[in-house]
């Protein structure tokens, strides 16, 4: 444990803390937040079972890494055009969730220095897909039958077993991501690997993938798949896809600039957020998990965050506090 990690006492004290203000902070996206949820457990699994329908007869070994890989695609790249649009809108119901009001990327360079900087995210992002698809193709060829999740309709999961084995593969992947996480910030590993990530300090959703490939292997494909590894044949496919989903939204939500109220991750306890990990990026310290922050509390590694945060909630109060004042003297 690091030397500034703090008491047991502290940490339970600060978290329990920030998931209390967190959810008021929420307001009426609260009411929002929990119908997506709900729309989700109600509605997804209806779409999987029908797509499990739809490849009955093929082989796991085929279907798994094929899916996964049109799933990857198709969420990152929708996900990050409504992105884009709500970047290039400037709608001004969205701007009022926007964490940093600083210049996005292609704001604060010029145009032809923003366009290098693009191609170079966009080979790096080509080239990270395709070592994932290349992954996945060889996990399906080699693991054996019994190592890869079930694909057959009778044994189609719960509503119980979708949740569980979902919250299992979240929290596997969140204590993984954290540890190789951490240890990428180590002086001799980050300016060889993980500094590329960071070349963006206000991050946007679609660098949430662009890192070294070695990072993408070891730091986001094998934390995001240790869970389901684990539980081997005991996961039906409909449960890792929709897993899956979700670790992709959230890597982009948590890169995205902005801290929308209606996030369903927030509904989540102990959750991170988008501006957990937007100050990560802004100070390049601390906060290392995705989904949770157990191991950030526990380690004392986002101390730096939780004294941020009360000094920020200590200029905002002087603020109102002169802006009172200055009502009652007019």
């Amino acid at each position: 444990m690091d030397t500034d990690s703090i008491s047991t006492t502290e940490n339970d004290n600060g978290i329990l803390e920030c998931d209390k203000q967190r959810y008021q902070r929420k307001g009426y996206g609260l009411i929002f937040a929990i119908i997506i949820t709900i729309a989700s457990l109600t509605i997804g699994p209806e779409v999987l079972r029908w797509e499990i329908e739809l490849i009955q007869g093929y082989q796991a070994k085929l279907m798994v890494p094929l899916i996964l890989i049109i799933t990857h695609l198709a969420i990152f790249s929708i996900g990050n055009l409504i992105m884009m649009y709500i970047y290039l809108a400037k709608i001004p119901f969205f701007e009022k969730y926007r964490i940093r009001n600083i210049p996005w990327p292609w704001e604060e360079e010029n145009k032809q220095e923003w366009n290098v900087k693009l191609n170079k995210v966009i080979k790096i992002l080509i080239t990270n897909f395709l070592l994932g698809c290349l992954m996945s193709i060889v996990d399906g060829l080699v693991a054996p039958v019994s190592d890869l999740p079930r694909i057959d309709i009778e044994s189609f999961p719960s509503l119980f077993e979708l949740m569980w084995q979902t919250v299992f593969c979240m929290f596997m992947e969140d204590t993984m991501f954290y540890w190789s996480h951490r240890l990428l910030h180590h002086p001799k590993l980050y300016s060889k690997i993980h500094k590329k990530h960071h070349e963006f300090n206000n991050p946007v959703g679609f660098i949430s993938e662009y890192a070294h490939p070695l990072e993408y292997v070891f730091g986001n494909v094998l934390p995001t798949f240790i869970g389901a590894k684990i539980l081997r044949s005991n996961i039906h496919f409909a449960t890792l896809q929709f897993y899956f989903i979700i670790r992709v939204l959230e890597t982009i939500d948590g890169h995205c600039g902005y801290e929308f109220s209606w996030s369903p991750y927030r509904l989540l306890p102990f959750s991170t957020s988008t501006e957990y990990h937007n100050y990560h990026h802004s100070h390049n310290v601390g906060n290392y998990e995705s989904f949770f922050c157990f191991w950030d509390t526990l380690c004392g590694t986002n101390k730096s965050f939780r004294k941020f945060q009360q000094e920020q909630k200590r200029i905002q109060k002087l603020q109102q506090l002169k802006e009172q004042y200055k009502a009652k003297n007019e």
